[in-house]
């Protein structure tokens, strides 16, 4: 699965991302990455929770509409 945009400066977000990731590679190993991956699941359910909160939804019913294959 690619997460893909039609924003113009999406290459550069892109390439800011694959920097980090492979400095939290250089840096902690594959168990820097699982910790990375850990916080931004984390920190991606708490938006999920905010924002089903604020529509009066359910969490479930967001990430089903943003994740929908």
């Amino acid at each position: 699965m690619t997460v893909q945009s039609n924003d113009q400066i999406a290459p550069v977000g892109d390439a800011a991302v694959r920097e980090m990731v492979a400095g939290v590679a250089s840096i902690g190993g594959a168990e820097g990455l699982m910790d990375l991956a850990a916080d931004i699941a984390a920190g991606l359910a708490k938006l999920i929770e905010q924002v089903a909160a604020a529509e009066g939804r359910t969490a479930v019913d967001v990430a089903d509409e943003l994740f929908h294959d």
